[in-house]
């Protein structure tokens, strides 16, 4: 089954989503915060004004718990997790592939088109052999959500999960 924002979303335990949502909260700013109001306000049929104005305990407890979000939030959510909990698996894949980057973010002039499948995958598979393993798990399947050149990664994460 391939790897979607929603289904990645839904295989968290709640005590990481909780762990995500805090983050989110605590450090977005308003545009992204108002998505998230109006996407939480729709899930819980509630209305948004009632959610705007809810305390932060209770909007990261709602947004971890709701498990059908759309997949820009989602992507969104991940993506500050892994950039505060998770820097130290981002800067080790980037410096596996020899990627130019400042802390985990890619220069903007790196030109994807040197990446081979064959490389992504063995740094890949590198990573996955490292001591965050689900750290590096969530990563991986994050690269993959962006597609190329991540797409292959898809074919060296763990199954059955």
């Amino acid at each position: 089954m391939p790897v979607s924002a929603n289904r990645v979303w839904r295989q968290l335990s709640n005590e990481i989503r909780v762990a995500v949502c805090q983050i989110f909260w605590a450090e977005s700013k308003g545009p992204e915060k108002q998505i998230l109001i109006a996407s939480i306000a729709k899930a819980k049929s509630l209305r948004e004004v009632f959610v705007r104005k809810s305390p932060i305990e209770r909007l990261v407890n709602w947004t971890a718990a709701t498990l059908s979000l759309s997949d820009p939030i989602v992507d969104d959510l991940l993506k500050k997790y892994l950039l505060h909990e998770h820097r130290a698996v981002i800067v080790s894949f980037l410096d596996l592939l020899n990627i130019p980057h400042s802390e985990g973010m890619i220069e903007e002039n790196f030109d994807y088109t040197a990446l081979t499948n064959e490389r992504v995958q063995e740094a890949a598979r590198s990573l996955l052999a490292s001591a965050d393993r689900t750290g590096s798990e969530l990563y991986l399947k994050y690269l993959v959500l962006q597609g190329d050149p991540w797409a292959g990664i898809e074919e060296v994460l763990p199954t059955g999960e």
